[in-house]
C-alpha cells in the first residue's frame, strides 16, 4: 500500500473514499489497465466494512451480515468468502414494557395459541403472494400504505415489520418503498462471515494493490475543479492531484461541498431527500452465555434484534468465546436518547440472558451507526428519470449504498460499483477513439 503518491503523474481515475465500494469500483477499472488511485481521509481503508480487534476476537461495526445476493460481485474483485448461513430458528419477543413481554420461539409461533388462526393464515398468505407478486408495481407506494391496504390484522402487520426492519434496517414503514421492502424480504438469505467483513476488505486490498491500484490513507480532499479531462484535487497537505475521471464513494452531501463547478439541480434535490438509516448497536465478547439455547430473538412490537454470530462463524481464536450483536433499528425521524437506548438493550440481554454481565469479557456500545446513507423511497417522491451516478460536472461519477432505486446495503454498493467503473470506462474509451 502505497504511502506516497507521484503528484506530478495524472490518473486515469480518483476514487474518492476507501470503503467496499471505492475498492470495488477501483478493482473492475485498474483489470481493464486504468491508472486508479484512491484516496482516503481516514487511517484505515474499508469504511464500514472493517472489524475491530478486541482481544482474541473481531468486532464488527454493529450486526453484519452479508446478503447472499452481494456474492457474485464480491467474487469478480477477487473475494474469497468464508462463512455460514445461520440457522431459521429462534425467538420473537412480544410485548411493550419489559414486566409484560413474552419470548416465544419461532415454531411455537404457528403452533401454538399466540395467533389466532385468521392472523396465521393471513400472514402465511402474505408470504406465498409475495414471492410471485410483480413488485414493480409497488415502487410508488410506501410499505406503510401496502400493508394498511392488504393486511386486516395489527399482529400481522407488527409481524411483517419486524422481518422487514431485519432484512432492510429500516424503522420507517411510512419512509420506505414498499417494492424495495418486499424485494429485499424475498431474497433475504444471509451468512455469517468467518473472522468479520474484515476478512472482506482484506481481500479487496489484496486484489486492488495486485491490479496496480495506487491507495493513499490519511488523504481528505478539500476542493474539486474542473472537468473530463482535466478534474483537480485540492489535498488539505497543501498537494493536488489530477485526474481524467473522479469516482466519489464519500457522502454526496460532502461531496457536493468540495466541487467548484455548478452541480445538476436533480442531484442537489437528491442530496436534499437523503434521510440516513441508523441503529443502536451493543457488541459484547462473552465467555459464552447463560441461556445458550437461545442465539437469536427479533422483536415484534420493539424494533430490536439480538444474534450470537459465533453460532456459525468463527469470530475468535479463544475456545469457548463469543461474539453477540444487539441492535435497536432507529427511527430516522424522531430522535432517541443513546443513554435510554443502551439502556433497553441492556433490559433486552436481562430478558433473554439473565445473568450475562457475569459472562462479558468486553463491551462496545455506538450509539447511533450510520448503515445506510439514505433509505429507498417510493418514485413518487423523487424525480423518477433521476441517474444518482451523474452528478452534472462531466467526469464526475458516484457510488454507494445510496444510488440505484431497488438495491440495499452493501448490494447497492457493489452494484452501483460496477455500473461506475462501466461507465468510467466507457467514457475513456471514447476518448481514445
Amino acid at each position: 500500500m502505497l504511502n506516497q503518491i507521484n503528484n506530478s503523474q495524472k490518473w486515469d481515475v480518483v476514487v474518492l473514499g476507501g470503503g467496499i465500494a471505492g475498492l470495488t469500483a477501483a478493482i473492475y477499472l485498474a483489470q481493464t489497465g486504468k491508472k486508479v488511485l484512491i484516496l482516503e481521509k481516514g487511517s484505515k481503508v474499508g469504511g464500514r466494512g472493517i472489524s475491530n480487534q478486541v482481544g482474541n476476537a473481531q468486532l464488527n461495526l454493529g450486526a453484519h451480515a452479508l446478503y447472499t445476493n452481494c456474492i457474485e460481485i464480491l467474487n469478480e474483485v477477487g473475494v474469497k468468502l468464508s462463512g455460514k448461513i445461520p440457522k431459521l430458528s429462534g425467538s420473537f419477543i412480544f410485548g411493550d414494557q419489559f414486566e409484560q413481554m413474552k419470548v416465544i420461539e419461532a415454531y411455537n409461533l404457528f403452533l401454538g395459541n399466540h395467533l389466532k388462526w385468521k392472523e396465521k393464515m393471513e400472514f402465511l398468505r402474505f408470504y406465498r403472494q409475495i414471492r410471485k407478486m410483480d413488485i414493480d408495481e409497488l415502487n410508488c407506494i410506501s410499505l406503510e400504505e401496502y400493508l394498511n391496504n392488504n393486511i386486516t390484522s395489527n399482529c400481522v402487520k407488527n409481524l411483517i415489520l419486524a422481518f422487514i426492519r431485519l432484512s432492510t434496517f429500516t424503522c420507517n414503514s411510512e419512509l420506505l418503498s414498499a417494492g424495495v421492502a418486499i424485494g429485499q424480504l424475498r431474497s433475504a438469505k444471509v451468512m455469517y462471515i468467518n473472522e468479520g467483513w474484515q476478512a472482506i476488505v482484506n481481500d479487496l486490498v489484496k486484489t486492488a494493490e495486485q491490479h496496480g491500484v495506487a491507495i493513499q490513507k490519511s488523504s481528505s480532499v478539500c476542493k474539486v475543479t474542473g472537468t473530463y479531462p482535466n478534474i483537480n484535487l485540492e489535498l488539505r497537505n497543501d498537494t493536488s492531484i489530477s485526474t481524467k475521471c473522479l469516482l466519489s464513494t464519500i457522502n454526496p452531501v460532502d461531496l457536493v461541498k468540495l466541487i467548484d463547478e455548478p452541480v445538476s439541480d436533480s442531484f442537489l434535490q437528491k442530496c436534499s431527500q437523503m434521510i440516513p438509516i441508523k441503529a443502536a448497536c451493543l457488541d459484547l465478547v462473552m465467555r459464552g452465555l447463560p441461556n445458550p439455547k437461545l442465539n437469536f430473538a427479533l422483536g415484534i412490537d420493539q424494533p430490536w434484534y439480538f444474534s450470537n454470530h459465533s453460532t456459525v462463524a468463527n469470530l475468535t481464536t479463544e475456545q469457548g468465546e463469543v461474539v453477540v450483536h444487539l441492535m435497536k433499528y432507529l427511527n430516522s425521524v424522531n430522535e432517541t436518547d443513546p443513554s435510554k437506548d443502551e439502556e433497553e438493550l441492556e433490559g433486552l440481554l436481562d430478558l433473554l440472558q439473565p445473568g450475562w454481565r457475569d459472562y462479558v469479557i468486553s463491551r462496545r456500545y455506538l450509539p447511533k451507526l450510520i448503515v445506510s446513507n439514505d433509505i429507498k423511497k417510493p418514485l413518487e417522491s423523487l424525480n423518477s428519470s433521476l441517474s444518482n451516478r451523474k452528478v452534472g460536472v462531466d467526469g464526475i461519477f458516484v457510488a454507494g449504498d445510496w444510488v440505484g432505486q431497488m438495491e440495499l446495503l452493501l448490494n447497492a454498493s457493489l452494484t452501483s460499483a460496477k455500473s461506475a467503473a462501466n461507465l468510467i470506462n466507457e467514457k475513456l474509451a471514447f476518448q481514445l477513439i
